[in-house]
This record gives structure tokens, C-alpha cells and sequence, in this order.
């Protein structure tokens, strides 16, 4: 059968791990060595797959968002510590990503994480060989939703952003696939995890939402 895309990219929380055990514990760390209270779990969860000094300076006083980036590295430091604590891979992860390997599909990630982070959690999780390239926030790279990140890896993997897709939960990354201009596939496991809302997402029209990440792999072939 003909296939529509060589590379699949993946965002990784709410698409291919539910990691807010480590996120929630190490944000609300960070808070509280800095003299503010703990957030509710409720209230991070929103906030997931957004860059982590944003996620600070969302919930600084205007008077204190100096201090997000040292918030966010000491957040970034506990991380590698902790980083597979409470994580999950998601229900039809694994098997979607051996059936890309064994017909000859390339896969890579892109994330909000830190590079060093999402490497490192994927290591301890055995995610890591499943994937060509997997890339996060680094030097030179900016977050999502700017297309840095999609760029990069389609420079790195010398494919043509026609043949590539996005597979990602949350409106931040709909936004990065346009940005790139590729195509966005939404799964709704981000929802049903609380880090995005159906309406908003339906809202923004991206090119598929299924339920799960095995139900990408037919729209990855041409009818």
C-alpha cells in the first residue's frame, strides 16, 4: 500500500507517556523552594506540553517572573532524578511505534521537555531505540509552538515537510505543526488527561483526531 508520510513526529506527554507524577511533583518543588505554595494537580496538568519557564511565569505574581528561569532549572536538575517516577506509557504507544519500525516508517520526538530530559526519561522507560531522533528544548532550538523543533528534525533526517506528520495532543501542538507546515494528527489522550480541552481542539481543525495512537496508522497510507 502506498504510504502518504515517510516520518512520523510525536510530541511525547499525553501522546506517548502520561509522566505528570514527575511534572507535578518537581513543579510544585521548585514553588516551594521559592517560598510559594503548591499548586493543585488539576492546575499543572493545564499547563502540560507548555515551555517550563512559561508554566512558571503563569503562576508568578508579575513581580516575581524574574525568577521563572531559575525556577524552571531547578525544576529541569530534580527532573533527571526523578524523571520515570509514576510514568506510564500509553496505552497503544509501544505497539504503534514497532509496527512504524517494521514498515520502515522514521520516527522522532518533539517536545517542550528539555532535551537532556526527555532522552533521559525515555532511557529509564525503554522508549529511546524506538525512535531516529528525539528532541527537545535546547541551544539554538525554541520551544513549540515556534517550528524550530519540526525544522530541525526534518533538516537532520533529510525529509520533505510534505512527507512528514505530526501526531500531538494539545492545541500548542497544532499550532507548531502549521507553523512547520505539516500536517497534525490529534490524538485525544491529552484530554482525557487533562491537558487539553475537546472543544478547543475540534476548534482548530487539525487534519485528523482519533482516539488512539494506533488509529493514526491507517491515515499514514494513501487510499
Amino acid at each position: 500500500m502506498p504510504k502518504r508520510f515517510d516520518l512520523v513526529i510525536f510530541d511525547a506527554d499525553g501522546t506517548l507517556v502520561d509522566n505528570r507524577h514527575a511534572i507535578r511533583s518537581n513543579f510544585n518543588y521548585a514553588r516551594q523552594a521559592h517560598g510559594y505554595p503548591p499548586l493543585p494537580e488539576s492546575e499543572i496538568d493545564a499547563m502540560i506540553g507548555t515551555p517550563l519557564v512559561e508554566m512558571y511565569e503563569r503562576t508568578l505574581p508579575e513581580s516575581a517572573r524574574h525568577i521563572a528561569p531559575q525556577m524552571a532549572k531547578m525544576h529541569a536538575e530534580r527532573y533527571l532524578t526523578n524523571c520515570d517516577k509514576g510514568a506510564v506509557i500509553l496505552d497503544g504507544a509501544a505497539s504503534t511505534l514497532e509496527y512504524l519500525r517494521q514498515n520502515g516508517f522514521r520516527s522522532a520526538v518533539a517536545t517542550t521537555k528539555s532535551t537532556g530530559g526527555v532522552r533521559h526519561l525515555f532511557q529509564k522507560i525503554g522508549l529511546y531505540d524506538s525512535f531516529d531522533m528525539v528532541v527537545g528544548v535546547q541551544d539554538g532550538i525554541k520551544p513549540k509552538p515556534h517550528p524550530d523543533m519540526i525544522h530541525y528534525i526534518l533538516e537532520q533526517l533529510q525529509t520533505v515537510k510534505e512527507r512528514a506528520v505530526f501526531v500531538g495532543d494539545t492545541p500548542t501542538d497544532i499550532e507548531t505543526a502549521r507553523n512547520a507546515g505539516i500536517q497534525i494528527i490529534v490524538v485525544t489522550t491529552g484530554v482525557k488527561l487533562g491537558f487539553a480541552d475537546f472543544r478547543e481542539i475540534r476548534a482548530l481543525q487539525p487534519d485528523l483526531i482519533v482516539p488512539s495512537l494506533p488509529d493514526v496508522v491507517d491515515y499514514l497510507y494513501t487510499e
